[in-house]
């Protein structure tokens, strides 16, 4: 067995000679790259963000942005100029200069009930008399855009004036209801922003109780009672 033994010797001998020869004729084989493991927070890798989903800045919202008008304070109303133009000069004598302002509004608001426009007066004389014969309170519109029409009453409440709608309709009568208003034109004088918590204004509306207070957008150009 020990012929083995020397065989086995023999052959590595041969094999470690033969890769010393080798390593010596070959450059030195490149280093095998390895490969990086990415972190597990991916939150740490730079992002990309683009232009749209960048945040904007609002108009309006920096600096130098311009600042919309001011808050004034009205005085009034009057029902005639002459009212509103003393009032304009009681105040410009305590150094608040004002200027009046129509306004047009629409008051009494009612519920009108009544019957629409007949085609000729004549249909219209003949209905009311038949109204007026069942005691019936009415009487013909006769200008603007419901002549001929008949008024049966104004109401308040919307209620009542539903009643005598149904009432009328049961008696044979197509009537309806329409609420109504009048134009009305009221004076006001509006006053510099500064007047606002001003004595003299408070002293004002101390003595005239009936005169109301409110706010408007600044819109003074010039304080002439225009």
């Amino acid at each position: 067995m020990r012929w083995v033994f020397y065989s086995l010797v023999v052959v590595n001998l041969v094999y470690l000679g033969w890769q010393g020869v080798m390593m010596a004729v070959e450059p030195d084989a490149p280093a095998v790259p390895v490969a990086r493991s990415l972190p597990d927070d991916a939150s740490a890798a730079p992002t990309l963000t683009l232009l749209a989903e960048a945040p904007q800045q609002r108009l309006g919202s920096g600096p130098g942005s311009a600042a919309g008008p001011g808050l004034c304070p009205v005085v009034g109303p009057w029902s005639g100029r002459g009212d509103a133009e003393r009032a304009r000069i009681q105040l410009a004598a305590v150094g608040l200069h004002g200027r009046i302002e129509a306004v047009s509004v629409r008051k009494d608001h009612l519920n009108w009930v009544y019957l629409p426009p007949y085609e000729t007066r004549e249909r219209a004389l003949a209905v009311l008399g038949e109204l007026q014969a069942r005691g019936v309170d009415s009487f013909i519109v006769k200008t603007g855009a419901d002549a001929n029409a008949i008024s049966l009453g104004y109401f308040s409440s919307a209620d009542s004036a539903e009643g005598l709608r149904v009432k009328m309709r049961n008696a044979g009568y197509p009537a309806f209801v329409r609420e109504t208003s009048r134009p009305v034109t009221e004076y006001w004088l509006y006053l510099p922003e500064g007047a606002a918590g001003a004595m003299e204004l408070e002293d004002f509306l101390a003595g005239n109780p009936d005169v109301g207070r409110d706010r408007a957008a600044c819109r003074l150009e010039r304080a002439d009672g225009a």
